[in-house]
């Protein structure tokens, strides 16, 4: 049994509204409302989730309350000045502060979808280059492990270079290597699955195909560390 046990469309129609208001008395007379239909069943998915991810990786950050994002925006660093988010998202990953630049996977929904997917940010360009270096060295590796996704109904989505980063690399994986960053995508427009407990079968299948990229971009951080 799990402890999620589902999003209610009323849940997300409440944040959508919270958002349309941008009002924090508004806010504040729906704040447990919010808490208990939205922030906490995320939370419970970190949760049923969490003995899988450890298995995956014993350095992954499990903690419930500093993995599920924040219904509160953080403007001041952002054009945008709406005080609340109407999209909520766990991250499953090591501790940012600890493994910056580290790879991750996540869950996502939005008022017209769910999503979830896997990939990796780098701060700086030479960072990327390592990991380029380690898709040509081990093409078979990597190709295995984006076919395994993208048989599966992800897409890769990510920004590409307009001129080849490596002339020299395989055709098969020149659309990775000219990557500004590594993204697998999945998303379903049909909310229902999120409000029932069939969404953590789900991301834990999400996690069984995910699990061969994510060991492979975990060797190619590991390879960032220890040229830095």
């Amino acid at each position: 049994m799990y402890n999620f046990k589902g999003i209610s469309p009323q849940t997300i129609q409440l944040l959508c509204e919270n958002r349309f208001q941008d009002s924090k008395p508004f806010y504040e007379a729906h704040k447990e409302e919010i808490k208990q239909g939205a922030v906490v069943p995320m939370r419970q998915i970190m949760l049923d989730l969490s003995g899988q991810l450890c298995e995956l990786d014993d350095k992954m950050y499990t903690n419930p309350l500093y993995t599920v994002s924040r219904v509160r925006r953080a403007t001041r660093r952002t054009k945008s000045k709406l005080l609340y988010r109407e999209n909520l998202w766990v991250m499953f990953r090591r501790n940012k502060f600890e493994y910056p630049n580290a790879p991750f996977m996540w869950f996502e929904f939005t008022p017209g979808a769910y999503s979830y997917g896997i990939g990796m940010w780098c701060d700086r360009p030479v960072q990327m280059d390592v990991v380029r270096a380690h898709i040509k060295a081990h093409p078979r590796r990597f190709l295995k492990a984006a076919g395994q996704l993208l048989e599966n109904g992800f897409v890769y989505d990510s920004e590409f270079y307009k001129k080849d980063r490596d002339p020299s690399a395989p055709d098969s994986v020149k659309p990775y290597i000219n990557s500004k960053y590594i993204e697998f995508l999945h998303s379903d427009t049909d909310l229902s699955k999120i409000n029932s407990p069939a969404l953590i079968d789900e991301l834990k299948a999400f996690i069984d195909l995910a699990s061969p990229m994510y060991r492979f971009l975990i060797d190619a951080y590991e390879e960032i560390v220890a040229s830095e």
